[in-house]
């Protein structure tokens, strides 16, 4: 279980909340990396898999207030891929957007395996 984050405001259903930040680096670099985080005890790796699996994003050391976000089975957030300028599809950026009305100071939570 990680630090959580809690939203000060309401947030409605199917807003857009906030969006998976990170170094993008290779999928192989991220093998690497990911066997040191193992070691760690925690990991903030995300693939970048939409199409084929080249990229990955790391927040260990760059990123956002996501690199908090716990995992959940029951999730208030759902994870989409958008493209903003950049129409590589290996590419997306990692949006989060609420799946139902989310209630002033309810910790906010995404599935990590994701479908």
């Amino acid at each position: 279980q990680g630090w959580g984050v809690r939203t000060l405001q309401r947030i409605r259903k199917n807003s857009f909340v906030m969006e998976y930040v990170g170094e993008i680096i290779t999928s192989e670099e991220a093998e690497r990396r990911g066997q040191v985080y193992d070691r760690q005890g925690a990991t903030y790796l995300f693939d970048l898999d939409y199409v084929e699996d080249v990229y990955t994003v790391d927040a260990a050391h760059y990123g956002n207030i996501s690199h908090f976000v716990n995992h959940s089975c029951d999730p208030n957030l759902q994870v989409y891929n958008v493209f903003i300028e950049n129409l590589d599809q290996r590419l997306p950026r990692i949006a989060l957007f609420a799946t139902r009305p989310i209630r002033a100071g309810e910790e906010l939570t995404f599935d990590y395996n994701m479908h």
